[in-house]
């Protein structure tokens, strides 16, 4: 047996518009901070040779450092820096989403986003070292969630405080 209980309340015009507002919480500026604070990060992480996504701890270590051009690359940290292009081109953008807005995080360039497959899928005999996660259940690292999700909580308590 089951009861279905209907409750209505008043609420003030300020909270109507705040619970109305909280539909599409994140706007395009929350999700470009976003974005910019998931960047920031990924490259703060690549650069000491971890990746940024959960699980994936270290990147393996490079077999032949020495074949590489100018023998630019140590053996470890493994921080996918040669000539500093491929890091550059990580880029956020605001998209909408049903919350209102999300960050995307994509590669600018052609020749970078192949770089990123060929490291996903370890091309040229190279051990895998993706560095963005796949739609297919990866996420990133909990440091990463963490500031992430600050970032949210921030917004949701302007928007009900009414400053959002």
């Amino acid at each position: 047996m089951s009861i279905k209980l209907e409750v209505t309340f008043q609420v003030s015009p300020k909270l109507a518009k705040a619970l109305k507002d909280i539909k599409k919480p994140i706007n395009k500026e929350t999700a470009e901070e976003m974005g910019e604070v998931i960047v920031d990060e990924m490259k703060r992480l690549i650069a000491t040779g971890q990746s940024p996504i959960k699980g994936n701890g270290r990147f393996p270590k490079y077999k032949d450092p020495k074949k590489y051009p100018g023998k630019q690359k140590a053996k470890s940290p493994v921080n996918l820096e040669l000539s500093g292009d491929f890091l550059d081109d990580l880029a956020s953008r605001p998209v909408t989403d049903p919350f209102g807005y999300a960050a995307e995080i994509t590669y600018k360039g052609k020749k970078s986003q192949d770089k990123e497959l060929g490291h996903r899928e370890g091309a040229n005999d190279q051990p895998k070292r993706p560095s963005l996660p796949s739609k297919s259940g990866e996420d990133f690292v909990q440091v990463i969630k963490t500031k992430v999700t600050k970032i949210i909580r921030d917004r949701i308590l302007s928007v009900l405080k009414g400053k959002g």
